[in-house]
């Protein structure tokens, strides 16, 4: 008997040590109950036990087995000085489908809403704070209650932070994380803008949608972090946060390859080759431990280097963000920077060494700004230098039309008719001064009806028909009336065919005749000149270079010019891409 009552008191002493042993005290200093093995586990409306002594894993282990309906419960002390002393709040970060909190057997909050199937259980948010009044705490032992179901997601059993302390450190701890994520948020919105913006504005280059792309997708991840550190999102997704951060990654690191490609110029078969390394880590990766963050973020690095096209100074600006990428991602993945204290100086800091995985992104993003600002500078510059080029030739172009000897030819023609054909005359006096408005009022325009440009093109012929005593006439075939043109592009090919094919007074036959192509619009210039029967080099005069300024000035990058020998004559061709 003294045996039995002995080993009932020992059995008792055990079972109350063990009791004191798992009851907390709460001091002013947060507790997140889901890391100690303090928590006892039940099932059912009839709370079947579980088990007792859980953590977070062992919870998460029991109750993802099976949908059910389940109660968690803590024990904490909490002394008179600190129940009158402080503000005490509750923190619930999980991915628990629905969940209610019960101080003392007073309930503090629904998350979401708790059923006993799919269609009666509704989510809660990842993240809830709440103040727990003083009213429902007292002094000496408290229970800490958690009712949760898991009947939309068998998995929903994962408790993050089950916490009690201080509004001010659980706010200061989600704005250490966030913080970052923000800020990282914001910058990848203004690139989005601005590539896209520059897709619209710079001939519709594919990189900058690519760029565009590129940095939505961070930007995603980005406000993911933030939405999910303010209690904005939901506790289960239809996705998972990891799943999620993957998917996003993945399609990052493709894009960024391909972004590489256009933007590098790389080979076809390398990209092919970048494009099978990729697809095989992407598959394989787990299977041989590989570090897929970093394995990914490497790949674009390596392919960039293996180009030496266009091999200038923002071009290596641009593999030296790649690498930056690649090094920032590598330090995440292995913590290599999280020991140091200076990370710990400023919570802006802080956080971003915490999502030092993205500021690699954020500096390509950046670089990429300021490598596509710098184009605009020098396109600029080439376009001041092209229009002052253009000004200079119109010059040179006007300058040439009033020249003495074709004023001097003119006049003595003109001198000879007022004596010889009075009607002659007049329509010389008449054509001369058409031909010198058109060319003082085209000249400043930069498309002109061209209408307007056949126009001067027969008063220059005309013109030149009464001088020479012959024929000189112009064809218009194709030709609606309602395009436009560069001024005096045409009436510049008629006059050099005048010059270099015809001599004395020999009639002339020009032939203008509009074609519509796969990519634009051709106009040919045919005349039936004699002097010319074999092919030569396009001629590098003012007239051609005034032709190919005003070409640029209007079609830049899309316009193209030959002249050469054909049979029975000679021929310019003007190819314009207007659908491009």
């Amino acid at each position: 008997m003294k045996r039995t009552l002995f080993l009932t008191a020992l059995i008792c002493c055990v079972l109350f040590s063990n009791a004191q042993q798992k009851t907390i005290e709460y001091s002013g200093t947060e507790i997140d109950f889901g890391t100690l093995k303090s928590g006892t586990l039940y099932k059912g409306i009839d709370q079947q036990l579980v088990g007792r002594n859980l953590n977070i894993i062992d919870i998460h282990a029991a109750a993802s087995t099976e949908q059910n309906l389940w109660t968690l419960t803590y024990q904490f002390e909490l002394k008179d000085s600190i129940l009158k002393a402080e503000d005490i709040w509750l923190q619930l970060r999980s991915n628990v489908n629905a969940a209610e909190v019960y101080f003392n057997g007073h309930l503090l909050l629904n998350n979401g809403r708790i059923g006993n199937s799919i269609n009666t259980e509704k989510n809660g948010l990842n993240l809830i704070r709440k103040h727990i009044s003083r009213n429902i705490l007292v002094v000496g032992i408290n229970e800490l209650k958690v009712r949760f179901s898991n009947y939309k997601n068998k998995d929903g059993a994962i408790f993050r932070d089950l916490a009690i302390g201080s509004l001010t450190g659980f706010t200061h701890h989600a704005r250490t994380i966030h913080t970052a994520s923000l800020l990282f948020s914001g910058i990848f919105l203004f690139a989005i803008f601005i590539n896209i913006a520059l897709y619209f504005s710079l001939n519709r280059k594919k990189t900058f949608l690519l760029l565009a792309f590129l940095f939505l997708m961070n930007f995603i991840l980005s406000m993911y972090e933030t939405l999910y550190w303010n209690g904005l999102t939901e506790s289960i997704s239809f996705i998972h946060s990891k799943t999620l951060k993957a998917v996003l990654e993945y399609i990052s690191s493709f894009t960024l390859l391909c972004i590489v490609y256009f933007e590098f110029g790389l080979a076809r078969k390398k990209f092919i080759l970048a494009i099978v390394v990729f697809v095989l880590i992407a598959l394989f990766g787990d299977l041989f431990s590989l570090p897929m963050a970093i394995s990914l973020s490497l790949i674009p690095f390596v392919f960039s280097c293996l180009s030496s096209k266009n091999d200038i100074a923002t071009k290596n600006l641009i593999r030296f963000s790649l690498f930056l990428i690649f090094f920032f991602t590598f330090l995440d993945d292995y913590d290599l920077i999280e020991g140091f204290d200076f990370v710990y100086l400023n919570y802006i800091i802080t956080s971003i060494v915490f999502k030092i995985d993205l500021l690699g992104m954020v500096l390509f993003a950046v670089m990429m700004i300021y490598t596509s600002a710098k184009g605009i500078f020098l396109e600029a510059q080439k376009l001041n230098a092209a229009k002052l080029q253009l000004e200079q030739l119109e010059y040179q172009f006007l300058q040439k039309h009033i020249q003495p000897h074709f004023l001097m030819n003119s006049l003595m023609s003109l001198q000879q008719l007022v004596i010889t054909d009075t009607e002659n005359a007049s329509k010389m006096i008449e054509a001369l001064s058409e031909e010198f408005h058109l060319l003082t009022i085209m000249t400043k325009k930069k498309l002109v009806p061209i209408e307007d440009e056949i126009n001067m093109c027969k008063t220059h012929l005309q013109i030149m028909s009464i001088q020479q005593k012959a024929s000189y006439q112009l064809t218009v075939n194709g030709v609606s009336g309602d395009e436009t043109i560069p001024p005096a592009v045409l009436h510049t090919l008629v006059e050099n065919g005048i010059t270099h094919g015809y001599s004395g007074n020999e009639n002339a036959h020009f032939e203008l005749t509009k074609t519509r192509t796969a990519t634009g619009i051709q106009y040919r210039i045919f005349n039936d000149s004699k002097k010319q029967t074999t092919p030569k080099k396009t001629t590098t005069g003012s007239g051609i270079k005034y032709i190919e300024a005003r070409l640029e000035e209007c079609y830049p990058k899309k316009w193209s010019l030959t002249s050469k020998a054909v049979d029975n004559g000679w021929e310019a061709i003007i190819q314009l891409q207007t659908n491009v």
